[in-house]
């Protein structure tokens, strides 16, 4: 279990992006690929879970598969047509939507295989010990941008601006030099699926 203390003036949210189209994994929806004996999306759902934070997952408009794979699972399902344009479309809708009392929204996407709860509880624990920063974001063993992120309230404006798929790039750009950045030890968050040969190297490691 996690253990991450969270300060008293934080309220955060978890974010998991699970709305786009998977279609360089086509036929196959890779998010419903089995990872360790249940779906990558159910990996991800009880992953964010575990954390015992609230968390919303965003996900294409039902009747669809996705929302299967989550059954039983104590989470925020939610459809956004913004998502049809990509991540940013997501991103900006999801910003949008939040709750007022919201400080820190925490986004991870869900086609990481190798996330762990720890991923969760060393991004917040950066968040405790740098309060002036506004985006906290780890890096992967090669410096390559990893998730999950977290995003302070102070930068969500600049959500309602992007657009596309190149999801928060923008927004990290725009906050570049309050950003936070930190090695993860591991590959976890950095190691995607998005096509075959990324699945058929999961299951070999």
């Amino acid at each position: 279990l996690i253990s991450m203390i969270i300060p008293h003036d934080i309220n955060p949210m978890i974010l998991i992006c699970a709305a786009g189209a998977s279609t360089r994994m086509a036929p196959h929806d890779k998010l419903l690929l089995p990872i360790r004996g249940k779906p990558l999306l159910r990996h991800i759902a009880d992953t964010a879970l575990a954390t015992k934070l609230p968390t919303t997952i965003a996900l294409p408009s039902s009747p669809h598969p996705r929302w299967q794979a989550l059954h039983g699972l104590d989470i925020l399902r939610v459809t956004y047509t913004q998502s049809l344009e990509g991540l940013s479309g997501t991103l900006r809708a999801a910003v949008h939507g939040l709750p007022t009392n919201v400080t820190h929204l925490c986004v991870v996407l869900a086609d990481l295989p190798n996330i762990q709860t720890v991923d969760f509880d060393n991004v917040f624990d950066a968040v405790a010990r740098n309060p002036n920063s506004v985006i906290w974001r780890p890096t992967g063993p090669e410096g390559q941008p990893a998730h999950p992120t977290v995003f302070h309230s102070l930068t969500f404006g600049a959500f309602a601006k992007i657009s596309g798929d190149t999801g928060a790039k923008d927004v990290i750009e725009k906050f570049e030099t309050r950003t936070f950045t930190f090695l993860n030890k591991t590959n976890s968050g950095s190691m995607d699926i998005d096509c075959p040969a990324d699945y058929k190297l999961f299951l070999k490691q």
